[in-house]
């Protein structure tokens, strides 16, 4: 038995395949490719899938990961990669198939690119404004968590998390950032809670918001394989 991770883009229409059904389509997708995967032992035997940290539904990632185990040592991961490229869906590429170097639950932050169009204000007065606001370190957001077997609102608070953010225009006026998030089993924030917040703050209503994970990060802010 090998480990293998998977490397693939999720774009285009794709981004609105919710993380089950895109547990399926790789699922059916490595049984079209014959890939021989390793089985879990138990009552219920099931196909050894884990994906790190997936993406929220309506988000587009250029790396993502899934890591699989295959029965047959003497299986090429090259080869598993060609086969798995002939058999996927419209919008969901292989990359890579690599043998894994961390596991996948040392996933610390991820890199995203935030697009906007908006036409509430002038494209370098928005971005110093939005720039402000996430490097406000009085910044929060809003999130359900649990008071005992109840669910609550809290506000959490993101002093020293929002790190290593840029800002700027293209010729066509959309606004992009770059931003790391924290984005692990203990802590995550989710990009597009950010985003309606510090859009909320400025009282814009954008034409469109557009986000891409680029990466994911270990905790040495290194891309993670």
């Amino acid at each position: 038995m090998q480990n293998a991770r998977i490397f693939f883009e999720k774009t285009g229409d794709a981004k609105y395949i919710s993380h089950l059904d895109l547990m399926r389509c790789f699922s059916r997708a490595l049984t079209r490719a014959e890939v021989p995967l390793w089985y879990t032992e138990g009552f219920n035997p099931r196909p050894y899938m884990n994906f790190a940290m997936p993406l929220s539904l309506g988000m587009e990632g250029l790396s993502e990961i899934l890591d699989i185990r295959i029965e047959n040592d003497d299986m090429k991961l090259s080869e598993v990669k060609e086969r798995l490229m002939k058999v996927m869906p419209v919008d969901i590429k292989i990359i890579d198939v690599k043998e894994p170097v961390l596991k996948a639950q040392l996933v610390a932050f991820s890199r995203y690119k935030i697009e906007i169009k908006q036409e509430a204000m002038s494209a370098e007065a928005f971005n110093n404004v939005v720039l402000e606001k996430l490097l406000d370190e009085n910044l929060t957001i809003s999130k359900m968590g649990k008071q005992g077997k109840r669910k609550v609102v809290k506000e959490i608070a993101l002093t020293g998390h929002v790190t290593d953010v840029k800002v700027w225009s293209d010729s066509d006026k959309i606004t992009t950032i770059l931003v790391t998030l924290p984005s692990n089993p203990t802590f995550g924030i989710n990009p597009s809670i950010l985003i309606t917040r510090v859009l909320e703050l400025v009282s814009v209503d954008p034409i469109y918001v557009h986000i891409t994970r680029k990466y994911m990060l270990d905790e040495n802010l290194d891309k993670f394989y």
